[in-house]
């Protein structure tokens, strides 16, 4: 009966052309400093940034993810397990009109309380045709209300009544297509959690709603005679009827498509001889018995090991041999290899450009966020371990790392693990440094065996004054640039060292043992880039 109903008026609908060492790593934020690019800033509150991302991929993509790991879209994140925030607090949107977090719905329908079952639809072909021919990026449906009233309650793609589940009915010259939503969940204001596996979607005040549907049947030149999206509303509260908007997520922090951005590296295809350029300070690229001859520390460290094969966890070389780090299982240490800018050059620099390659192995489980090489000023004082910073006695910005996403719920970055910095600066609040991940087009976002270019660049602040420099490129395209760090209040701060870095945690360990590969260091005065061919 109820089935009925609702296929007839779905039928009616769609012939309408109308119708630290002792903490996890610190606070895990994207905090005041962490500008990304001029259309994308993330501070602590993620708010009232309307600008458009740029290009479409599964960057923006929201994840579903489950109430019991909170991994997917909540109030502060559309993938909380990649760590891929919202720009603006529960959810970023565009209207009709192409305004940002704006009041001019794609499609609108009034919701009122009945106490009853009742199929809600919404007359949604504008943006399905906008996300079939590529006028907009296709990143879901975010429905939210325009007046007061509700809660209201909806079926979801997880009820068990498979026909009372959200349905998008999309007509073509070639015929109808009934579409099951590949991702729907709500936000809630009043908590961190997710709610992906619900069997309900909520809408009201404090909660939009979002779903997505495959469309990738659908061919750019497809015309689009109707879509209406239809959902079942089963239980409400207040008593009065509410206006929902339909507008387009438009979620995810994406850069243009662009071309790797060669430095030095350009003159020196594969890096070789790249050690003769005058702006080169270190070249290793450990295919030399006597490679540790170069830093100042850390060379004679039994976790680490020169391997040219590594078959057990499908190793594949960048270039010849390459540097494997081990934290041993119920261990949190993998690596301190130290070069000291004094010690070796009898000066301290203002600012430096560091390039590693990373690759993470298959076997990388960690099961806490921990420490990756970086850039650091602490001179055995204070920028690390729980020592906070004042301006006057050190500072850091080593790598980091997040524990890899789970694979529950479809996440579109599962088994990849987050990088960026961990920085102790003298602003920080607390006795651990902020965290902030390499969020521009999810570049900081890495797949395990597989190469990456990870560049650094930290040029130190005028004592006092809040210009300090963090850039940060993957493969030779820019991932994170911060331009307002205070390091230091003195000038007798500088870049001590580059701390290569490797740590588990926190002070929790891995079960088993896990590994990471590092090749082909270049410690520079002037922009590195990835190997050129």
């Amino acid at each position: 009966m109820f089935r009925s109903k609702m296929m007839s008026l779905l039928v009616a609908c769609s012939v309408l052309s109308g119708c630290d060492d002792t903490s996890s790593g610190g606070n895990n934020t994207n905090n005041a400093n962490n500008v990304n690019n001029a259309n994308n800033v993330n501070n602590v509150n993620n708010v009232n940034n309307t600008s458009e991302p740029l290009v479409s991929g599964m960057c923006g993509t929201f994840a579903e993810g489950t109430q019991e790991f909170d991994d997917g879209a909540t109030r502060d994140y559309y993938n909380r397990g990649a760590s891929l925030p919202w720009r603006n607090i529960m959810g970023d949107w565009h209207d009709a009109q192409g305004v940002g977090q704006g009041d001019e719905a794609f499609a609108m329908a009034f919701v009122t309380d009945t106490n009853s079952e009742t199929v809600i639809t919404w007359d949604v072909t504008t943006l399905v045709q906008g996300w079939v021919d590529g006028t907009y990026t296709h990143k879901g449906f975010f429905l939210r209300l325009l007046s007061a009233g509700g809660p209201f309650d909806f079926r979801s793609r997880e009820y068990s009544v498979v026909e009372e589940r959200p349905q998008l009915t999309v007509v073509t010259v070639d015929g109808t297509v009934v579409l099951s939503p590949e991702a729907d969940t709500y936000l809630a204001l009043s908590t961190y959690q997710g709610f992906g596996d619900e069997e309900r979607l909520r809408i009201s005040s404090e909660s939009p709603m979002l779903l997505r549907f495959p469309l990738d049947q659908f061919p750019p030149e497809t015309q689009i005679q109707s879509a209406v999206l239809a959902l079942v509303k089963y239980d409400d509260y207040g008593g009065t009827t509410a206006d929902v908007g339909v507008f387009r997520a438009s979620q995810g922090l994406e850069l243009p498509a662009s071309e790797p951005l060669y430095g030095i590296s350009q003159g020196y295809p594969g890096d070789e001889g790249i050690a003769a350029h005058p702006d080169v300070l270190l070249a290793s690229d450990f295919e030399s018995p006597d490679w540790g001859d170069a830093w100042t520390s850390g060379s004679d460290d039994t976790h680490i090991e020169v391997v040219s094969d590594d078959p057990q966890r499908n190793f594949v070389p960048l270039s010849g041999s390459a540097l494997r780090v081990k934290v041993a299982a119920n261990d949190n240490y993998g690596m301190s290899l130290v070069y000291k800018f004094m010690d070796e050059l009898g000066e301290e620099p203002e600012e430096i450009f560091f390039r590693y390659y990373l690759r993470f192995s298959s076997d990388w489980d960690p099961t806490d966020g921990g420490k990756l090489p970086g850039v650091s000023g602490t001179y055995g004082i204070a920028g690390w371990g729980g020592r906070p910073v004042d301006g006057t006695n050190g500072w850091s910005a080593r790598g980091t790392y997040r524990v890899p996403v789970m694979d529950v719920t479809g996440n579109p970055y599962a088994g990849y693990s987050s990088i960026g910095n961990y920085v102790y600066h003298a602003d920080m609040e607390g006795d651990y440094g902020d965290v902030f991940i390499y969020l521009d087009d999810c570049r900081g976002i890495l797949e395990p065996d597989r190469w990456y270019a990870v560049e650094q660049y930290v040029k130190m602040n005028t004592p006092g004054e809040n210009d300090g420099i963090i850039r940060a490129w993957i493969d030779g395209r820019l991932a994170h640039e911060s331009l307002s760090w205070r390091f230091r209040d003195i000038d007798t701060l500088k870049i001590e060292q580059i701390w290569m870095n490797v740590y588990h945690g926190g002070t929790a360990t891995p079960p088993a043992d896990i590994h990471l590969y590092i090749d082909n260091v270049v410690i520079a005065r002037s922009y590195i880039g990835p190997l050129a061919p």
